[in-house]
């Protein structure tokens, strides 16, 4: 965690979380300031939000980056997740991030979670 550039932060944070190395994400996240916002989870606790991110980790293979952008200190990712579940599946996301003082203050995902929220109702 070198780098104070809010778009290294971010993608070092999206390479832990690739990688399963969820204490090293843990550790590019604010520790009083995070919000996490997404169709299917809500979180105000950096720690909350490892412990449940790291339960559907298992499923995830791979993070396709297709595009970023950056302004100031917010960072904007189009993305592809690529998870297995009962079948092999993709998922594009946009990943809206902030870094304050070289740690993530927010993250809010959009995407169809339709698929997601099946899999958490059963």
């Amino acid at each position: 965690m070198e780098s104070n550039n809010p778009r290294e932060i971010v993608h070092a944070y999206l390479d832990a979380i690739e990688g399963g190395d969820f204490d090293r994400a843990r550790g590019y996240l604010s520790d009083e300031q995070f919000v996490y916002r997404s169709p299917i989870f809500n979180y105000d606790s950096a720690d909350e939000f490892i412990i449940d991110i790291a339960r559907v980790g298992a499923i995830l293979e791979r993070i396709e980056r297709r595009r970023s952008f950056a302004d100031g200190d917010e960072v904007c990712d189009v993305l592809r997740f690529v998870t297995s579940w009962s079948k092999p599946t993709s998922t594009d996301v946009v990943h809206w991030s902030k870094v304050k003082d070289g740690k993530i203050t927010l993250i809010e995902a959009i995407f169809d979670a339709r698929g997601y929220r099946e899999m958490f109702e059963h």
